[in-house]
């Protein structure tokens, strides 16, 4: 670890700690991109809030001596039941970001997924995570599927993740206010924030740039994609006229396994099930897309009834051991965070997800121990107790 990295984790003691370090180093724009959420957010807020409603009832007096938190999930053995979730953009965050998560994910056996909205192409993530999920944004132009759907197979990835839940660009006023714009455009405030903070304008934007001379979004589209800098990268996201007839067609032509990520009704898993997907990410993308919506965690039980045999993984919100462990008791067979091992990495690179993982992986073990039971499976919902109502939270008045 270098002398800046041990820096800058000096006084990392938990996960929230990241976001608050991390301000310190990337330019305004580029922080509140990774940090904000939809219009107001209330839902960004509630997120957190939610897990204030679920409260333990430990069991006491029990042989906890030694605890297990692998998992099992669409085949694989994982050391922990949480992993990286897809980051779009993490690049702007961190030179080579990509790379470094999926090789960190490896390294401590998790489970990562790369974004389509990602500048190193999937066929070299890849090789350094034979393992990794990539997660897609899909048109509903059959021939375009049809040659993603190849070239991911093409590359051997074992599953493939749909985002289902961007039909349109959402609106995130904080990131906007601070110059954050996708086609890249110079404006006063993001050049001020790159004056300030060179160590991110030459240390992370200019060796993208120096490296790939027209930085582009790879992997959206079967030969490649828009760059950075262009007015087709309107093309980044999904698209209105995708349902549930492409979703039968992938399921058709896409041979491993599939997961749609985005769901927050049980009707939607219902629908996902008699199609034959293999898994339900139960997800509000981070409260980044529509404010006001539900919790992904308080849909959760419902939605793990109605997904029946599929495979459950959840995210929004997350922060700390407890709460993957409420999302374990509530159904859930494993949890993805995004922004926080995002921050990790933008703060020191490798060293910064270890820590991230260690902090992490040292809370699951240890809440697991003091509830009074030693492995995941003996998690359920009468270890908690629902007090059925969440903290109200005052919309950022900000951002309004």
């Amino acid at each position: 670890m270098s002398m800046t990295a041990k820096r800058r984790l000096h006084d990392i003691y938990q996960l929230s700690d990241f976001e608050k370090a991390v301000k310190r180093y990337l330019p305004k724009a580029v922080y509140e991109y990774v940090r904000n959420g939809a219009g107001a957010e209330l839902s960004l807020r509630r997120n957190r809030a939610i897990f204030q409603r679920y409260l333990w009832r430990p069991y006491r007096l029990r042989d906890v001596s030694s605890v297990n938190t692998k998992i099992t999930l669409f085949g694989e053995e994982y050391a922990k039941p949480f992993g990286l979730a897809p980051t779009g953009g993490a690049a702007m965050t961190r030179y080579d970001a990509d790379r470094i998560e999926a090789a960190a994910a490896r390294r401590h056996n998790l489970f990562y997924a790369l974004s389509a909205n990602s500048l190193t192409p999937l066929e070299e993530i890849i090789r350094i995570n034979p393992r990794a999920w990539f997660a897609a944004y899909l048109p509903s132009d059959l021939s375009i599927i049809d040659g993603m759907i190849d070239r991911v197979q093409k590359a051997g990835y074992p599953v493939l993740l749909i985002t289902c839940d961007v039909p349109v660009p959402a609106q995130r006023i904080a990131e906007t206010r601070a110059g954050y714009s996708m086609p890249i455009r110079p404006n006063l405030r993001a050049t001020i924030g790159g004056i300030l903070n060179p160590g991110w304008t030459f240390g992370t934007l200019g060796r993208t740039i120096l490296r790939d001379r027209n930085p582009k979004i790879v992997n959206i589209r079967p030969q490649g994609g828009p760059g950075l800098f262009s007015n087709e990268i309107a093309a980044v996201g999904g698209s209105p006229n995708f349902t549930w007839d492409h979703i039968r067609h992938i399921r058709k032509r896409w041979k491993g396994k599939l997961i749609l990520k985005g769901i927050l009704r049980p009707e939607d898993a219902k629908e996902a099930a008699k199609i034959g997907v293999d898994g339900i990410g139960i997800s509000d993308h981070g409260a980044r897309l529509l404010d006001s919506t539900v919790s992904p965690l308080e849909v959760l039980p419902e939605i793990r009834k109605a997904a029946k045999d599929m495979s459950v993984v959840i995210d929004s919100g997350f922060r700390c051991g407890s709460d993957v462990l409420k999302a374990m008791a509530l159904g859930a067979d494993a949890v993805m965070l995004g922004r926080p091992f995002l921050q990790a990495c933008a703060l020191a690179g490798g060293a910064g997800l270890d820590k991230a993982v260690s902090i992490l992986g040292t809370e699951v073990n240890r809440d697991l121990a003091l509830l009074g039971v030693t492995d995941l499976a003996s998690l359920d919902a009468s270890l908690l107790k629902d007090l059925g109502a969440v903290p109200f939270v005052e919309p950022a008045l900000e951002n309004t």
